[in-house]
């Protein structure tokens, strides 16, 4: 297959019903149809509770596909310094919509009035959603829904993330990001450092010294499957809690991971043993546990 556009052709990638061929399917992406449920469309804290969780799947899925792409190639080429951009675009936007979602669906089963939150702090979205669950008494709830969640947004916290800091290398009003800044700048959250360098009056007086940033993307890769086995599973509580009936009670949440371990159990049983988890293995794992 030629990757060139043929010019004197019509070359589409959106597709409108009359022009779908239904009898290849596969061929396409169908973009309407996770959000066309009829819970109320715009304006309603249940279609968007659904919308936000549905959304965020997809986002922490490719976060997952990501990652595990670059670990099963051992980070040839070290493909892994500009990839990790967009994965954890992927995760900040991915947890943000869960976050989202919760909140919402939190607000519409309680009958909140309070006006939404419409930004992409998740910071302070975290800090809602377990002020909520704490006015509801689901403290055990918080331990183990939370935990992974917490860990990696007091990581983001601790070295002064902004929300865009995967997708621009400075922010909107031309500021550093956390990475780039050099020594001494406001933006840079490697303080300790700076103390060694001002030791030395040329490095500090004649260069702009930006010292390395890493991501051990071994641990982001535990703590983002940690994330999607615990949160999801509360995230997609609430929303069955919205369209199917229910209580917000740690006791309920409980009852509602034992039918999950359930149908986990019951999967591994169907499921043949792999020993390769190449690109296949984990599309199937993404499949069976995120979308």
């Amino acid at each position: 297959m030629s990757n060139k556009v043929d010019r004197n052709k019509e070359t589409k990638i959106f597709f409108g019903e009359k022009d779908i061929n239904y009898a290849q399917p596969s061929n396409y992406a169908f973009l309407n149809w996770p959000f066309d449920n009829s819970m109320g469309g715009k304006d309603n804290l249940a279609q968007f509770a659904q919308d936000n969780f549905v959304m965020g799947n997809a986002y922490m899925a490719n976060a997952v596909l990501g990652l595990y792409s670059i670990i099963y190639n051992r980070n040839r080429c070290a493909t892994a310094d500009t990839l990790i951009f967009p994965i954890m675009f992927d995760i900040w936007h991915g947890l943000e919509l869960w976050l989202k979602s919760s909140i919402y669906a939190i607000d519409f089963l309680t009958n909140s009035d309070k006006k939404k939150q419409q930004d992409h702090g998740i910071y302070d979205y975290l800090d809602t959603l377990k002020r909520e669950l704490k006015k509801l008494g689901m403290n055990q709830t918080i331990d183990i829904a939370l935990p992974e969640v917490s860990v990696l947004i007091g990581e983001l916290q601790r070295v002064n993330a902004n929300f865009d800091f995967a997708r621009y290398s400075f922010d909107s009003k031309g500021n550093y990001q956390f990475y780039n800044a050099p020594l001494g700048e406001e933006r840079q959250w490697q303080t300790e450092e700076q103390k060694k360098q001002d030791q030395n009056e040329y490095w500090s007086s004649q260069m702009l010294i930006v010292p390395n940033t890493g991501v051990d993307f071994g641990k982001l890769f535990v703590i983002l499957l940690g994330i999607v086995e615990n949160f999801r599973d509360f995230v997609e509580y609430l929303t069955l809690v919205i369209t199917e009936g229910g209580s917000l009670t740690d006791e309920a949440y409980n009852k509602h991971l034992e039918i999950c371990k359930e149908n986990e159990e019951s999967m591994r049983q169907m499921d043949d043993e792999e020993e390769d988890m190449g690109i296949e293995a984990i599309m199937k794992l993404i499949y069976l546990h995120i979308l």
